[in-house]
């Protein structure tokens, strides 16, 4: 009876410390397929959109051995974007925020930037980062967005509870380079906290 007071008075104690909290899950690290990723069909049949092809590649991967390459096309003097998603049902109720690993390669030109969106909602509200994340060429860079209610990462939207129990796609975006250039984005380990 001893212990189990203990125990109880170490959970409580390590509880209302915010030690105790729900652990971070990997939800996609392309290990052996997309995961169900892919490129919409509206994104295909858009100029600007200029992601070709996805698959997974061993050339590259934050975690794991592989990561999700997608093949993009981007246009000179204009902007354009490589866009890929997923389509599911997320609650993330527990989880403060999520990220993403993007590498682009050291001949990729200066000025690519990439950020997540979200669909949330039973109306599928469209819900983009509020800013842009710079890329550097060759190094992997880590795309944070904050998931707790009040928070000031996402475009023209309020975050609360129903936000994050509530996610029906999750969506990975590179772009505005505005030079022409043909190669690979590679994503990877995407994550809750």
């Amino acid at each position: 009876m001893k212990k189990l007071a203990v125990v109880l008075f170490a959970f409580l104690l390590l509880s209302s410390t915010g030690v105790c909290r729900a652990a971070g899950a990997v939800l996609f690290g392309f290990e052996k397929d997309t995961d169900g990723w892919r490129i919409p069909d509206w994104a295909l049949e858009k100029e600007d959109s200029i992601a070709r092809e996805i698959a997974v590649s061993s050339d590259w991967a934050s975690e794991g051995k592989k990561s999700l390459a997608v093949t993009s096309e981007f246009l000179d003097k204009k902007w354009s974007g490589a866009y890929v998603e997923i389509e599911d049902y997320y609650d993330w109720a527990p989880y403060g925020k999520i990220m993403a690993d993007v590498y682009i390669p050291k001949d990729a030109p200066a000025g690519l930037k990439g950020k997540i969106i979200l669909t949330v909602g039973e109306d599928w509200k469209w819900v983009e980062m509020g800013k842009t994340i710079p890329l550097t060429p060759g190094q992997v860079t880590t795309i944070t967005a904050d998931l707790k209610p009040g928070s000031k990462d996402w475009k023209n939207t309020v975050v609360d509870d129903s936000f994050r129990k509530d996610v029906r796609k999750v969506g990975v975006r590179v772009e505005d380079n505005r030079t022409a250039w043909k190669g690979k984005i590679y994503i990877d380990n995407i994550r809750v906290e």
